[in-house]
């Protein structure tokens, strides 16, 4: 097992990243977003449309995953064609094994699909309902998708980082690596926000008090050599 502790610097801790299968096929998708985009010609007003809309949902599209699709039940059909139960499952037993803390492959090239799919039909439908003009909706789609892209891997980034031994020095970052700790190491029903908590917020999965959230049957003791890892 390659574990995300024998990472103790920030150096460290991207090269991992690049190295990545997850990283590596990301990279590849969102070089095509952009050059796609970059063909288009310059900015427009759909640019800074599609990039607010991926801001504004970013936050509870991000809980809905996590909730609905790696910590879905044995029955979710769709959690069990995409493996993404059982995947987040294995991470979730050896929080700190790169095999299974990153995306693996398959589905990384699914995140991305799921992505880029979408954008691209309803670009498609909007620009022949003639609801936008079809420039615009070819634009604005090519945006959105990068953005998408671009936030799936800082995703994929705080993820590994907060795994690693390496503690951020930022307030922001700092605040995500105990969240996420937490979400590990007390109860996965909360603190579920990986790059942010907007989605915590508004389900009101972001206790203040970290004792008054009982801790989870399922959950697991930290790998770090001191009992409680915060």
């Amino acid at each position: 097992m390659t574990s995300a502790r024998d990472l103790a610097t920030r150096r460290e801790v991207a090269r991992a990243f690049v190295d990545s299968s997850s990283a590596r096929v990301i990279g590849a998708f969102l070089m095509l977003a952009v050059v796609l985009r970059a063909a288009m010609g310059g900015l427009i007003w759909g640019d800074l449309v599609a990039v607010a809309v991926v801001v504004v949902l970013l936050g509870p599209v991000e809980w809905v995953i996590h909730r609905m699709l790696l910590h879905a039940q044995p029955t979710n059909r769709v959690a069990e064609l995409l493996g993404t139960r059982d995947s987040h499952e294995r991470h979730h037993r050896v929080p700190d094994d790169l095999d299974w803390l990153l995306l693996r492959r398959p589905n990384a090239i699914g995140s991305c699909l799921a992505i880029v799919l979408p954008l691209a039909a309803i670009a498609l439908v909007l620009g022949a309902l003639q609801l936008i003009s079809p420039e615009v909706a070819r634009a604005a789609a090519a945006s959105t998708t990068t953005a998408g892209l671009l936030a799936l891997a800082h995703y994929e980034w705080v993820h590994l980082l907060v795994h690693s031994k390496y503690r951020p020095t930022s307030r922001y970052y700092a605040h995500l690596d105990r969240n996420h700790r937490l979400h590990h190491f007390r109860n996965e029903r909360y603190w579920l926000g990986v790059t942010v908590d907007v989605g915590d917020r508004l389900a009101r999965t972001l206790p203040v008090d970290r004792d008054a959230v009982p801790m989870s049957d399922t959950v697991r003791a930290p790998l770090a050599t001191a009992s409680d890892p915060f």
